[in-house]
């Protein structure tokens, strides 16, 4: 699927800064599938009720083109100057993509602590290292849930949330997290789900996904359990990932672009590929209490536990339950993290 004519670009503000066409990827992935991978919808002026009734009831993939089209970040995110400005002091951590593996059989994360601002130069500059911030947390939502949240894992890039607006399709009480994706380009994700509702924006730089409904694990993971975010086999050194049962899945494949929004629903597969040069990108992670409760537990303790295995489903949980509360105990009555910095609501509904 190639991008749509009117796709949003970034301010042309140098070379490394243009926005990379679709065809700059390696290879389109949706001939891959048979049937070939639908097209995800692009629609302009997407009305919150007719985003509840035409995708997130029925668990629909969409492109909401103009979703992102009044950030602010589209114009002063281009450069590094604006976000060393106003974030530039603070620390992150970042993944180490030569240190790390994301093969199946042997998923591998390393990171490291870096300056913020050391972190944004390098990576606009001529010779970009390896680094790669993953889900910087820029800020949580109002509710009970993130109030919560705050003191085991305070946002670390809160100043950045005055350059975003709040999109219209939720309540900010049910935005679980809002996060920064920043890296040097041509990443490429694990296949995996999360368990909450997503709405991904690209600021800079093109993201290629493919995208498959939950009810299509049984094909992607070819008879294998899976752990954590990966599934076997679509790491991106396997020639042939997309071969044998798995090239039967249903699924969708698109290409975002800066200014527009793309809707994952919650507990479906995907996997994203960064394009070529500096790759920006915020998403919003979304848990309705109490609608989404249950749903939400159950691709999480399917996520540690095995995706076949219900018998470990209890202990899942268990797990998960005792994880929380000794970070708890740790961060928020050791009072290990700093607090969060309360910057209010500017920037949002502009």
């Amino acid at each position: 699927m190639m991008a749509p004519e009117n796709a949003p670009t970034t301010p042309n503000t140098g070379t490394r800064m243009q926005t990379p066409d679709a065809s700059d990827f390696s290879t389109e992935l949706a001939s891959c599938f048979s049937p070939p991978l639908q097209s995800v919808d692009v629609v302009d002026g997407l009305s919150a009720r007719d985003f509840e009734e035409r995708y997130r009831r029925p668990r629909r993939p969409v492109i909401i083109n103009d979703g992102a089209r009044q950030w602010r970040a589209l114009q002063r995110w281009s450069t590094p100057d604006h976000l060393v400005s106003v974030a530039g002091h603070r620390n992150a951590f970042v993944r180490d993509l030569e240190a790390s593996n994301v093969e199946a059989g042997s998923y591998h994360e390393e990171y490291r602590e870096v300056v913020f601002g050391e972190l944004v130069e390098r990576l606009f500059g001529e010779q970009p290292p390896a680094w790669y911030l993953t889900q910087g947390l820029i800020m949580r939502g109002s509710g009970f849930s993130a109030m919560l949240a705050r003191r085991t894992w305070p946002a670390v890039l809160p100043e950045l949330a005055q350059d975003l607006t709040l999109p219209p399709y939720w309540s900010e009480k049910d935005l679980a997290q809002c996060n920064l994706w920043l890296g040097p380009g041509d990443q490429i994700s694990g296949l995996h789900y999360d368990e909450f509702d997503n709405l991904n924006g690209v600021v800079v730089g093109s993201k290629r996904w493919i995208l498959f409904p939950h009810d299509q694990a049984a094909v992607l993971l070819n008879g294998q359990d899976v752990r954590q975010t990966i599934a076997p086999g679509f790491h991106a050194k396997a020639e042939n990932r997309f071969e044998g049962s798995r090239a039967t899945a249903r699924g969708y494949e698109c290409v975002t672009h800066p200014g527009q929004l793309l809707y994952v629903p919650a507990g479906m597969w995907h996997q994203v590929f960064s394009g070529p040069g500096p790759s920006l990108a915020v998403n919003f992670w979304y848990l309705d209490l109490p609608r989404d409760t249950t749903s939400a537990v159950v691709l999480h303790a399917r996520r540690y536990s095995g995706f076949f295995r219900r018998k470990r489903f209890l202990l899942a949980l268990g797990l998960v339950g005792a994880q929380v509360s000794i970070k708890a105990v740790q961060y928020g009555f050791g009072k290990r993290a700093p607090a969060e910095v309360e910057i209010g609501p500017p920037g949002y509904g502009l």
